[in-house]
Parts: C-alpha cells; sequence; structure tokens
C-alpha cells in the first residue's frame, strides 16, 4: 500500500499537471458498474450518477494531501467541492493523450476512471486490486477520516500531539508499532516505514507504547520524519505496484535496513518477524529494545 511519501508524489506530479485544467467528462469501467450492480461500491464510495455529473465540466484549483488521501479542491458553477482519493493497495494515476500510452500493461488493463481534460490529456485511475476509493464532499471537514487525523509530521505541532497521544489512554497498552500506524497519533504512517523507523529509532516494535520515555518517543518522531524525507528523495518505494504519475518506480525499497531483510543491517543477527496490527513486522532483538 503506498503510504504518505509515495502519496506526497503523486500530488506532487497531479498539481504540476492538473491544476487550472477542467475536466470535460468521466469514464468509468465496467468492473466499477458491475460492482455498484451488486451492491459493493467497487472504487466510487457514491451513487455513480452523482459522482461523474459533479465532476463533469469542473475545474480542478487544487491537489492536495492529507495522510495517505489525495483531495482535489474543485469549482463547478461558482460553487466550491472537493474529491477526496485513496490508492488502496495497488492504486494509481497517470497522466497520458490516451489509454494506451499508459506503459505497465497490467494498469493500462486495470482501469477505472478517466477524467478527459481540457487540455487534451487524460487522467487515468487504474488500480489492479481494486481498493482504492473515491468520492465528492462539500467540504473537507465533512469526510470522517480527516476529523479524527493528527497534524501532518510537517506542521510544528504534529510532535507535541504525538507526544501526548502516543501515551494517552489505550494507546499506552497497545504495542508502539500499532500505534504509530494510527493516524490519529501520527498520520500517514504505513507498514514499511513503520518497521524502518522503529529500527533506525533502536525501539522494538513489540514494546509497550506507554513503556517509552519522552526522550525515546521524540526521537522515534525525529526518525519517521527523516524516513519519510528520505523516501521523498528516493522517489518513494516500489515494493510491487506503487508507480508515479509519470509510470516511474521508486528506489527507496534500495534504502531499506529491515524491511523484508534476512539479516539486520547493523549486527549481521538474523531479522525476526511477526505480526502487529495485522501486518507482518521485521526487527532484531539485538538492536532494538
Amino acid at each position: 500500500m503506498p503510504e504518505l511519501p509515495e502519496v506526497e508524489l503523486v500530488k506532487r506530479e497531479l498539481s504540476r499537471n492538473v491544476e487550472g485544467r477542467t475536466i470535460e467528462n468521466i469514464e468509468l469501467s465496467d468492473y466499477v458498474y458491475k460492482g455498484h450492480g451488486s451492491g459493493r461500491r467497487t472504487i466510487i464510495k457514491q451513487e455513480l450518477r452523482v459522482f461523474s455529473e459533479s465532476l463533469a465540466g469542473a475545474s480542478i484549483l487544487k491537489v492536495g494531501r492529507r495522510g495517505k488521501y489525495l483531495f482535489f479542491v474543485l469549482e463547478k458553477s461558482g460553487e466550491i467541492f472537493h474529491m477526496i482519493g485513496h490508492l488502496g493497495m495497488s492504486g494509481a494515476f497517470f497522466i497520458t493523450e490516451s489509454l494506451e500510452d499508459i506503459g505497465d500493461a497490467s494498469y493500462r488493463k486495470h482501469w477505472h476512471v478517466l477524467f478527459a481534460l481540457d487540455d487534451g490529456h487524460l487522467l487515468s485511475y487504474c488500480d489492479i486490486r481494486r481498493f482504492g476509493e473515491m468520492s465528492t464532499v462539500d467540504r473537507l471537514a465533512d469526510f470522517a477520516p480527516f476529523s479524527r487525523m493528527a497534524p501532518e509530521y510537517t506542521e510544528p505541532e504534529s510532535l507535541p500531539f504525538f507526544l501526548e497521544k502516543a501515551r494517552e489512554g489505550a494507546n499506552a497498552k497497545k504495542t508502539i508499532k500499532a500505534v504509530i500506524m494510527d493516524s490519529a497519533v501520527i498520520p500517514g504512517v504505513g507498514n514499511i516505514y513503520a518497521s524502518e523507523a522503529l529500527f533506525s529509532s533502536g525501539i522494538l516494535p513489540t514494546k509497550k507504547a506507554g513503556n517509552l520515555s519522552v526522550k525515546r518517543l521524540s526521537e522515534l518522531h525525529e526518525e519517521i520524519v527523516r524516513v519519510f524525507e528520505v523516501s521523498l528523495r528516493s522517489g518513494g518505494s516500489t515494493i510491487s505496484d506503487y508507480r508515479g504519475v509519470s509510470g516511474q518506480s521508486g528506489s527507496m525499497q534500495d534504502r531499506f535496513k529491515i524491511y523484508q531483510k534476512k539479516k539486520c543491517a547493523h549486527c549481521g543477527s538474523d531479522v525476526k518477524t511477526k505480526m502487529i496490527a495485522t501486518r507482518n513486522t521485521f526487527y532484531c532483538t539485538k538492536c532494538q529494545r
């Protein structure tokens, strides 16, 4: 699943290429129609007619990101509204002149939403596993996941908020890995960057959050920020499905120290694995405590 750095990179590319453009029309795939016909609401999490009719003719004023979500600020007939999207496990946006210009055949085959833009380009949302989602809302505050989301890591209040929430209430009894993957504590941390940040800060992922000192939690927050920034400079992580808007892969996976490794990058010991928060976690019992 793309995590914060990958979503941020997609946002930056979309901002450069689609802000100021107008969506002339929308096309949805047969998979989307079939899913909705059977009550599953595949990709589009609202009534299809409402989604398509609201977006056709809308101008894209801004593309933003909140946690792992993308949002588009749109204007139509003088009214401002928003489209919010999540890439799920394997979602990707591409900007090409036609669908056939998408280089990866797997993505080209699994397109689900096509936005025809007024400059002649096609903004395609493709999703091999179909876990992504899109919907429109009048205000960003109307979108429930945003109402409980912690400040972004780039905001000054991120660290004090993190220190307060990490050991507050039920979080104190949870593993620190589960806590940092909660967007109500810090947004955007998924399985990969949780493992990497915990390793680089020397903290066992199985450690109860309430047993960590403020100093160690501060160091962990610092490492989360550092790992995010390294990933952004590396073009994100491409384990299998992540692609940028231009179809490019990232190289952060070449810089992993613990995630999916057999041997610890620091001491050479065997890397341990354990299921935490339903995800396979990688750690070293000698270098992490």
